[in-house]
């Protein structure tokens, strides 16, 4: 059984850098293999307010020095595709090659209607992902030669990315679980994650995920699969904080040491290798990552 890696999600809401630095700090500490963030431009509850997500893994990048660094995930619609390998592949050669790319269609309307974004229809923005999608992996490639692309959404003219990204081709994974998402993984995506409201579903998403792989002539296994879950070990009364609950706490990663070592191996056992947690804030959460790097993890 493969290896998991373990990041951690970084609170951007309702804090201050000095938060957010002092956490990435932390889970780069304890051996934790990568830190992420949310590419929102509000909170669910707009008063809390929000960090950028690219300004702040941009400043990480230069603030640590062995976690990766991404964001959970970034929203296709906020950058155009073109722009968005321009800064993918400078963060990663700024970060010494620590960048993930992990995209997704976007959905908050309210969001995009505040911020003067288009809101089109779900089957259009995930036209736009794909062509998002086919364009950056044509910049990220590891060629400098120039890249032309014309779609109904996104164009690119004899484009040449130059600098390349320290790793490449750089990976493009894609987050989401409906169907139209899935399919676009077992087309374009270098890896799949699953969100963890959906990983209640996980077994029906992946069964969809292998055969729409079949479908595409693609080996399942080439995929990476991680998920963003939930973590409360060792602390049952996290898991009703309203900010924990509302991703399904009773599908993360809970309640005694042992317990999450077997959860985690249930969900290495269907293939996934990834786990971006999500904890609660302040000393609770510290606390709980202890036990996940000292307890946990030695045991996976």
């Amino acid at each position: 059984m493969t290896a998991a890696d373990f990041g951690l999600v970084l609170p951007q809401h309702r804090v201050e850098w000095d938060d957010v630095v002092q956490s990435a700090r932390q889970a780069e500490e304890l051996g934790f293999d990568s830190v992420w963030v949310v590419d929102h431009l509000q909170a669910m509850q707009p008063e809390l307010g929000v960090l950028e997500a690219w300004t702040v893994l941009s400043a990480l990048a230069t603030s640590t020095q062995k976690v990766e660094l991404g964001a959970q995930v970034f929203c296709q619609s906020f950058r155009n595709p073109a722009l968005f390998a321009k800064m993918a592949a400078t963060l990663d050669r700024v970060s010494g090659g620590r960048f993930r790319l992990l995209i997704g269609a976007g959905w908050f309307e309210d969001e995009y209607l505040k911020f003067g974004y288009e809101f089109p229809p779900a089957g259009i923005l995930v036209e736009q992902l794909r062509e998002a999608v086919t364009i950056l992996k044509g910049l990220l490639s590891g060629k400098d030669e120039p890249f032309t692309f014309q779609g109904s959404h996104y164009a690119v003219q004899e484009v040449r990315n130059i600098p390349q990204p320290v790793r490449t081709p750089l990976p493009v994974e894609i987050g989401g679980a409906r169907d139209r998402i899935m399919r676009t993984v077992a087309r374009q995506g270098d890896g799949w994650n699953c969100p963890a409201v959906a990983l209640g579903m996980l077994d029906d998403r992946l069964a969809f995920l292998k055969r729409e792989c079949e479908k595409a002539g693609r080996p399942f296994d080439d995929l990476r699969l991680t998920a963003q879950i939930t973590c409360t070990v060792g602390d049952e009364e996290a898991e009703s904080r309203p900010d924990i609950a509302m991703f399904g706490a009773q599908n993360g990663l809970r309640g005694s040491v042992d317990e999450a070592v077997e959860r985690a191996h249930e969900l290495m056992a269907k293939g996934v290798t990834g786990f971006h947690c999500i904890v609660p804030r302040g000393s609770r959460g510290r606390a709980i990552l202890e036990r996940v790097a000292n307890e946990v993890r030695p045991k996976l």
